[in-house]
């Protein structure tokens, strides 16, 4: 509350004589005082900043409360209403909303496919991540982006919340699954057969991938230590802002004595 400034006295002065002067007359200090009464500035309402707060607060907890609902939710079944429509959003946002996406169309060498490109949709049912991982709760978009001349490729992949492993966090076991697939594709494209099984795969895990968000898979073939039979490949998996979450290093090979069937270029 504002109040006018006002000046303190000892009350010890009240009591204290007036000095003794060395001349014949004595001079009385006059102190002059305001005989007005002093003006209280009106105090603004608090009211307006009251309502703002309570508005403010509320829209807050009504954002946070359908963000759990959300992220808690189970998620919709594959081929429903809500799922379809979350799709269009996860499309709508890859095409308009993710930068490196628009670098990457940009980029001369970079060639941009889908995920079993050359599989009928009944094969991919038959196939896990776009069989029963399909939908929004899944693997609900995946898009690889090959670079044949540095024999790289990028998979752009949106995680959904059916790949949970702890709430919000993706199980490592289904990024496994995800990581496994992406380096396998760059390194069928060197394979002379067009096909391979995976020999051996280390994953270091260096931070948590959350669902409800894309993430980029990356592969890049070590040709050094690769041959007609055998492919090395190196692998990334980094979020949105590019914060490393996943090393990988995979080894796959031809078999000798069993017969594979040919993927062929866009697996």
């Amino acid at each position: 509350m504002y109040s006018s400034p006002r000046i303190l006295h000892s009350p010890l002065r009240l009591f204290a004589k007036p000095p003794q002067l060395p001349c014949r007359h004595m001079f009385r200090a006059v102190r002059h005082t305001s005989t007005g009464a002093h003006k209280t500035l009106p105090q603004p309402s608090r009211w307006p900043r009251r309502l703002a707060y309570a508005a403010i607060f509320s829209g807050l907890g009504i954002a946070a409360g359908k963000w759990v609902d959300n992220k808690f939710a189970a998620p919709p079944l594959p081929g429903t209403e809500e799922d379809v429509k979350r799709l269009e959003e996860i499309h709508y946002i890859y095409e308009r909303g993710l930068p490196i996406v628009q670098e990457l169309r940009e980029h001369p060498d970079y060639m941009e496919a889908d995920v079993y490109g050359n599989y009928t949709e009944e094969d991919k049912l038959q196939r896990l991540s776009s069989g029963p991982l399909r939908g929004s709760r899944g693997l609900a978009l995946q898009k690889i982006f090959y670079n044949d001349k540095e024999k790289a490729a990028i998979n752009v992949a949106y995680v959904g919340p059916g790949l949970e492993g702890w709430p919000t966090v993706v199980h490592g076991g289904a990024l496994g699954t995800v990581i496994d697939e992406h380096l396998a594709r760059l390194a069928i494209r060197h394979l002379p057969q067009r096909t391979g099984v995976t020999a051996n795969l280390q994953l270091k895990y260096r931070a948590p991938v959350y669902s409800g968000n894309f993430y980029t898979f990356h592969a890049t073939l070590d040709e050094e230590r690769s041959t007609e039979r055998k492919a090395w490949v190196n692998g990334e998996v980094r979020d949105p802002v590019g914060r490393l979450c996943i090393e990988a290093t995979a080894l796959f090979v031809v078999p000798k004595t069993y017969q594979l069937q040919e993927v062929g270029e866009r697996y």
